[in-house]
């Protein structure tokens, strides 16, 4: 089985507020996985079949998506089934690069995935029909940078406070205080923390720790042995019960078991980024 990934960086109009663009089509790997929590949001613009997604560790519990829709941050593991006939494409957002497109309280995405014309209305019906006659692939991503641009709104109040203080995160890997940060901003941690739920979805503290844990899966090499009490160290957990917590309560596994999934998935060809947050339910 194989299937299509492609990237698109974004131009400079949107690259303040988008990672990338993705395009994905044909039939994964492992038509069930598990998603593990990242700091990034995702629009998702469906051309295939029908997706189902499960809450953490449930196997009956779904809801099905099928034209377009939101994925906000997530603080845990979700999971969902592919379609065999799989045709997507996607945009990656930075943590505080949604609210301009939204419009909305980013805490209303928090652990959620919302169907996006529950948010825009009949423009989400164009965006997917007119994806849907693009004649190429690099033709479809120009097109999408259009229509987001047509949706792009004056930054609100704040939100530059926001962004530094993200940058300040992940230049420091998630490993700072939010004390320090708030009064280094010269703003109360209670001020800078209604912000965050507003603008990006979490609290400071929880984005902190999602960088983190980003950063911890980036150091596993897959096809060695770890020695998890360096990393955690390394990453500045308290103690390797502190990070042996942390990551049981990102994944749903020990870092051992993750370790051994992660394995597999490198030996069948997911070693792209996305890899590092998607595993196979067995």
């Amino acid at each position: 089985m194989t299937y299509t990934y492609i990237r698109h960086i974004p131009s400079q109009l949107l690259n303040t507020y988008i990672d990338y663009f993705y395009y994905i089509d044909g039939a994964m790997p492992h038509p069930h996985e598990k998603i593990l929590p990242f700091p990034t949001l995702d629009l998702k613009i469906n051309l295939g079949g029908a997706f189902r997604v499960y809450e953490a560790d449930s196997t009956n519990q779904f809801e099905t998506f099928t034209d377009s829709w939101w994925v906000g941050l997530y603080d845990t593991h979700h999971s969902l089934e592919w379609p065999p006939d799989l045709k997507i494409f996607g945009v990656g957002i930075k943590p505080a690069g949604a609210y301009p497109f939204l419009q909305l309280p980013l805490s209303e995405l928090h652990n959620r995935v919302v169907p996006l014309d529950a948010i825009w209305g009949h423009f989400a019906d164009e965006i997917r029909e007119r994806l849907e006659v693009a004649p190429t692939i690099q033709a479809g991503f120009m097109l999408l940078e259009q229509l987001l641009l047509a949706r792009l709104c004056e930054a609100p109040l704040g939100w530059d406070v926001v962004q530094y203080a993200v940058s300040q995160m992940m230049q420091r890997h998630g490993t700072l205080s939010i004390r320090a940060l708030s009064d280094h901003i010269g703003i109360s941690q209670n001020h800078l923390g209604n912000q965050f739920r507003r603008l990006v979805g979490v609290t400071p503290k929880e984005m902190a720790r999602l960088i983190r844990f980003k950063h911890v899966l980036r150091l596993v090499n897959p096809v060695q042995s770890m020695n998890w009490a360096r990393l955690a160290y390394k990453c500045g957990y308290y103690d390797q019960s502190h990070f042996n917590k942390d990551f049981a309560a990102f994944t749903g596994y020990s870092p051992t078991d993750y370790l051994q999934l992660r394995s597999r998935a490198q030996v069948e060809n997911m070693a792209t980024s996305q890899g590092l947050r998607r595993l196979p339910v067995v």
